[in-house]
């Protein structure tokens, strides 16, 4: 820990990850939402993911790449869908009841998710780091949700203006991205312990990526601007979760392997 503390290239990672990376993810979330950004953020994982082959001394199967390549376009089907969601509209969609319980409904499914896949990943031998990795995406995915409805009503509650039921988003934004995120990158940490960051990483990403669909035709009930065909938002999920399988694939099968 020292060395890295003394390293300028760590600081300069961590200046440009916590401070640009995450002005630019709530600019981002105003914008255009919480259905678009995590498909457009997935492509830095996906860099990620490979640079750990040669960062920590790991290898990619030919079938591996062709996950990382099928988890790519699946995510630019899914980003080229127009599921657009400004911070004006999540601030207007609030204001409705049955979409507050919607919202709350949500959060607690995230929250089920992640502790159900996190107690088999525990009881696990062999498959630890990617289900680990998996029930990991639906902490992050509730984390990348919450922004959205954080950045739709900071500045009417910090000047004053926000009602109560603005005042209750706020404080239960703040609580729910810090815990998640806390609990996340502790998570995931465990998880690399167990299995190889090159497969966990993209595996991790078949809840985050998905769930932002969900958020913006369940949640908020929104239909898109344009006519899409159930088919096309099909194909998308389904590159993504075929994906995840094939980067899974070999670490179940490392993982039997006498000895392991």
């Amino acid at each position: 820990m020292r060395t890295l503390l003394k390293s300028w290239v760590w600081w300069l990672g961590m200046f440009l990850q916590v401070g640009v990376g995450m002005a630019t993810f709530v600019a981002a979330q105003a914008l255009i939402g919480p259905a678009l950004v995590p498909g457009l953020m997935a492509s830095g994982l996906i860099v990620l993911a490979l640079g750990s082959v040669k960062l920590m001394g790991e290898s990619l199967r030919p079938l591996e790449y062709l996950g990382i390549l099928m988890m790519v376009m699946g995510i630019a089907l899914l980003g080229l869908l127009g599921l657009e969601i400004s911070a004006e509209k999540v601030q207007s969609l609030l204001a409705s009841r049955d979409t507050v319980s919607r919202v709350m409904l949500f959060t607690v499914s995230m929250v089920i998710c992640w502790g159900v896949l996190h107690l088999v990943s525990l009881k696990s031998a062999r498959r630890k780091g990617i289900i680990m990795g998996f029930s990991n995406g639906f902490l992050f995915s509730l984390s990348n949700f919450w922004v959205s409805p954080l950045v739709a009503v900071i500045v009417v509650v910090l000047s004053g203006r926000g009602d109560f039921s603005q005042t209750v988003i706020f404080i239960l934004a703040c609580i729910i991205l810090v815990g998640a995120n806390l609990v996340a990158f502790y998570q995931i940490q465990h998880a690399f312990k167990s299995g190889q960051a090159s497969n966990i990483i993209p595996v991790q990403q078949i809840s985050v990526q998905l769930t932002p669909v969900l958020v913006y035709f369940l949640v908020f009930a929104l239909r898109p601007a344009r006519n899409i065909s159930t088919a096309l938002i099909s194909a998308g999920a389904m590159l993504i979760i075929l994906a995840g399988f094939l980067l899974g694939q070999r670490q179940s099968e490392m993982e039997k392997l006498p000895g392991s």
